[in-house]
């Protein structure tokens, strides 16, 4: 994607425009519960991992499920009372299917039916009962978790694996949910209970990244070495991903230090996670960036891999939000400025043949929603253009013809798939689109569940 240039101001609002007719008909297509559940459960929408192919869609997931959907209309609901219903509807059609106490996750189980009921009271209030009772299950299982975590890498072991600690499946994800709580609960006792289960997490997220190396391999690696859970041809490793490495515990505990909840040496904790990026820090011809992941091969032979698809889940981009907010969290001038230029990087070396999707994990979508975030928080102008050039791809890619608007495209798919969800599919879509044609940041701050605000 070349390095984008100005947008003549008189083609910007006709983009907005058209941004927010694609977010009311996707709304309109998401409305019914049933109906949506129905068309993303076809046999044939499906990924088909090796030995294991999986629906895409699951009642109970933040990413493709109810919860995600609910997402998009606590948002518009915000400003539009008259769709509190469709976001009801979801929610209530959530927790018919069944609450499942383990495994937990900010992406599946109570947790994000929580994280999507509070969205919905951040927008339009209610829900209270429910989510003081998801809290007293959810606040009891983490700190359990969270201590074990922490003992862990205490006793000399790795973190083992990312669903220990990430944004997707760990403890940083569910320590954002957490931080909201705390932050927003009109009850003294939901907000102390949130307060000390993020106290947990956050601890457990300090003692591994201030933890010493580990002898492993006959060598000496990162406390944030991954032996557990590899699929996918993945090997040992330490990843750097905001989905899935240190850079989500790095958003987490610099959001929490900004909001004023802190716990000892986490400034310390943000600054060596911070050495750790810096340690595989490289540039290219497009700038400066941080690798998708290291094995022992890289760390053998002292060389990075190669810039791969940049995005919010892996890549210079995410991981620039990481960097940036580390950056406002300890006032560090270099960190910021380290991260504009990623993210400028990012964008310049971003073309169609490595981003296949509007998503907001690896698509467009994505990359426009840090846009906006860091064109908020900045003063540079520059970024608004940005948008408009990133706006205007995700508008192009609407698809009258699917069911939900947009298709999602990848290789072990059998065909382009029907995605009503919130990580990679049409409700996320449309969320940062939403977010584009407003000109305004999230009312709910739906997107503190990718850890860039």
């Amino acid at each position: 994607m070349p390095s984008p240039a100005p947008t003549p101001t008189d083609r910007a609002p006709a983009r907005r425009e058209a941004a927010a007719r694609i977010v009311a008909e996707i709304a309109d297509r998401l409305a019914e519960p049933d109906r949506v559940a129905e068309i993303a459960s076809t046999p044939d929408n499906l990924m088909r991992y090796p030995g294991n192919p999986q629906p895409v869609w699951n009642p109970l997931l933040l990413s493709d499920g109810h919860p995600g959907v609910g997402l998009l209309f606590a948002e518009l609901a915000a400003g539009a009372p008259e769709l509190r219903g469709r976001a009801h509807a979801h929610l209530s059609a959530a927790l018919s299917s069944g609450i499942r106490l383990l495994p937990q996750s900010l992406f599946g189980g109570m947790v994000a039916l929580a994280f999507a009921g509070h969205t919905a009271a951040t927008g339009f209030g209610g829900y209270a009962a429910m989510l003081a009772e998801l809290d007293r299950h959810i606040t009891d299982q983490m700190r359990e978790r969270a201590r074990a975590d922490r003992e862990r890498v205490r006793t000399g072991g790795p973190v083992g694996a990312w669903d220990r600690y990430d944004v997707l499946s760990g403890t940083a994800g569910i320590g954002r949910y957490l931080l909201a709580r705390y932050e927003s609960a009109a009850e003294q006792a939901v907000r102390q209970a949130a307060g000390l289960a993020l106290t947990d997490v956050l601890e457990s997220l300090v003692a591994a990244a201030t933890a010493d190396d580990i002898a492993c391999h006959g060598t000496r690696l990162p406390a944030w070495w991954v032996t557990d859970g590899l699929e996918h041809g993945l090997v040992e490793h330490v990843n750097f991903g905001l989905a899935h490495g240190v850079c989500g515990p790095l958003a987490l505990l610099s959001v929490a230090w900004q909001a004023g909840v802190r716990v000892d040496r986490q400034d310390e904790a943000i600054e060596r996670i911070m050495a750790l990026l810096s340690r595989w820090r490289t540039a290219d011809e497009a700038g400066p960036r941080w690798p998708h992941l290291v094995t022992l091969a890289h760390l053998e032979n002292g060389e990075p891999p190669e810039r791969g698809r940049d995005s919010w889940c892996y890549g210079a981009a995410g991981a620039a939000r990481a960097v940036y907010l580390a950056g406002a969290a300890l006032d560090r001038a270099d960190w910021r400025a380290d991260a504009h230029a990623a993210l400028r990087g990012a964008l310049t070396a971003a073309s169609d043949e490595l981003i296949h999707d509007s998503a907001l994990c690896h698509g467009w979508a994505g990359l426009l929603q840090i846009v906006l975030r860091m064109a908020h928080d900045s003063a540079d102008s520059d970024y608004h253009a940005i948008a408009d050039r990133l706006a205007a791809r995700v508008v192009d890619g609407f698809d009258p013809e699917a069911p939900f608007g947009y298709r999602y495209r990848h290789l072990l798919a059998p065909r382009d798939l029907d995605r009503p969800g919130f990580l990679e599919g049409a409700a996320g879509i449309a969320l940062a689109l939403h977010t584009y044609a407003t000109g305004n940041v999230p009312t709910t701050s739906w997107d503190s569940a990718l850890l860039v605000s």
